[in-house]
């Protein structure tokens, strides 16, 4: 038995402890693909978004990629701009700055207001609100032009890319299941990535051979006509599925039989399997709604508190500060870019400052590579651990990035302060994209996987002290460098991504402990 000596491993009764694989799930009267328990068990309605047809799947999966793709960049083009916008503007980088802190302060509230919104009314009005916010923040940015169309600008697209952070992973498991989140999950956080390296790549050029303003009128264009896809193709997929006492009672079963290796014939459980009531697939035109009313009792502002909850999770805790200190490279890339890449030796343009960024979108893909293969690796720990499901097996599959991203660190920072050769400073963004990436998708599928029945709090939760952070490194980090130094800086930054993101090692070990303690508070 793997992982024998890990404290409580044949307790089943812990969040996120489930049975995955199993010899013979029809016996029960589970659900599976081939020897893969499909979990959650889809119900038997039809408009159940896990018994959508692949293509229904994919093509909802694939507009919110393109969704998250255009906001991603939207909210993060700015970077090869500092220099013509200080000077447009006569404002210091440091104020800068200020338009990216207050980005990342509105995201953090946006995050947990998503949540509660996407619950009451569907999540379909909430994406297709950030889309038409998006096209007005550019609308702002480049009519106004001017120091306060730029902050108007970052107050919108903060507000705006809340979904892209906090909704779109809910999003993911409603419509796939457990074993397919990790290859999912990977694709939306390379749509973060590429977004991140796109928004400047693109507006580099934009700016060096048509003008700034550009950047803005182009945001607002491709936002409108991924608006206009949104309308007519973007499905609901709220759906109010209720526990299956039997399902769990099957599962527990299985997961007994499986420990204690038990065959299929002397499995004793009496299968009453329980046919919901199946209605009519609804008619195309009632599936596009703009939103979905969900009555509740409760006054909305306790569903905007509830996530902070959330917290109490030491899971969800660590996923924050690390997701935190993860956005915190994509805010150094942005805010120093110019400073490094723009002054002497190396003297870049926008348009070379522009494509600097490519070597985001290489990492950024290399890490969706990477991210994909937990599922794999996810069912080969879980076959090795006599068919029982641990979230805790993905982190393994940190210890590769980590490495990377900490060397990529010392590269993007001392490669410019030693005067070396652009490329020592190319490949660095390189490993933190990768690190960036690969963290990221690993830390939050953990998380999903550790609190099922709470993904929405938890990922709001998430994501409004990672957007805290942002919002204070942002606003502070011009004074840290110029306080201590590019070295002093790099070094600090290198420590900080040791010591936070290796408690997955501790995760590891006890996260399983961590996990039934807190569904006891």
């Amino acid at each position: 038995m793997i992982f024998s000596n890990l404290a409580i491993r044949q307790d089943i009764n812990v969040p996120g402890t489930t049975v995955l694989v199993d010899h013979d799930p029809g016996s029960l009267g589970l659900k599976s693909s081939d020897e893969v328990v499909l979990i959650p068990q889809p119900s038997s309605d039809p408009n159940d978004p896990l018994n959508w047809s692949m293509w229904r799947k994919q093509l909802h999966f694939w507009i919110l990629f393109v969704f998250a793709l255009v906001l991603a960049a939207s909210s993060n083009f700015q970077g090869p701009l500092y220099k013509g916008l200080s000077e447009i503007y006569d404002r210091t980088l440091n104020q800068l700055n200020a338009g990216l802190g207050t980005t990342s302060l509105f995201l953090a509230f946006s995050c947990l207001l998503c949540q509660p919104i996407a619950a009451r009314f569907g999540r379909r009005i909430v994406y297709l609100s950030a889309t038409l916010l998006s096209l007005l923040s550019g609308i702002v940015f480049s009519g106004a032009f001017s120091y306060g169309g730029y902050i108007g600008n970052a107050v919108l697209m903060g507000i705006a890319a809340g979904p892209i952070d906090s909704l779109v992973e809910v999003s993911i498991t409603d419509i796939f299941f457990l074993h397919q989140h990790g290859k999912y999950v990977a694709i939306y956080a390379l749509t973060l990535g590429w977004g991140s390296a796109f928004g400047p790549f693109i507006a580099g050029y934009v700016a060096e051979n048509l003008s700034i303003k550009w950047c803005g009128w182009l945001t607002a264009i491709i936002s409108g006509a991924l608006l206009v896809v949104e309308l007519p193709f973007l499905e609901e997929s709220v759906f109010q599925r209720e526990i299956d006492p039997q399902v769990e009672e099957r599962l527990l079963e299985a997961a007994h039989s499986n420990v204690h290796d038990e065959t299929v014939s002397t499995r004793k459980l009496e299968v009453n399997i329980v046919v919901n009531p199946v209605t009519g697939v609804k008619p195309f035109k009632n599936r596009l709604s703009l939103w979905k009313t969900t009555p509740s009792k409760r006054p909305i502002w306790n569903d905007v508190i509830d996530p902070i909850k959330t917290l109490r999770h030491p899971a969800v805790l660590w996923v924050a500060l690390a997701y935190g200190i993860q956005i915190c490279w994509l805010s150094l890339i942005t805010v120093t870019e110019s400073e490094f890449f723009m002054a002497p030796p190396y003297n870049f343009g926008s348009d070379t400052l522009g494509l600097l960024n490519l070597a985001m979108v290489i990492g950024s893909t290399i890490s969706a590579v990477y991210s994909s293969l937990s599922d794999k690796f996810q069912i080969w720990m879980t076959k090795a651990n006599k068919g029982i499901f641990e979230p805790e097996f993905r982190l393994l599959m940190i210890s590769i990035p980590l490495a990377l991203n900490i060397a990529g660190i010392f590269m993007y920072g001392l490669g410019p302060y030693y005067k070396d050769s652009w490329v020592v400073g190319a490949l660095g963004i390189v490993f933190i994209s990768v690190g960036l990436g690969s963290i990221t998708s690993l830390t939050l599928t953990y998380v999903i996987e550790c609190y099922p029945q709470e993904v929405g709090d938890s990922m709001s939760a998430i994501l409004f002290v990672r957007n805290l952070i942002s919002a204070l490194f942002a606003w502070v980090f011009q004074y840290w460098l110029s306080g201590v130094g590019v070295l002093g800086t790099t070094i600090m930054l290198a420590v900080f991504c040791v010591v936070i993101n290796g408690f997955f090692i501790v995760f590891f070990i006890w996260g399983k402990n961590f996990r039934k303690w807190s569904h006891k508070c």
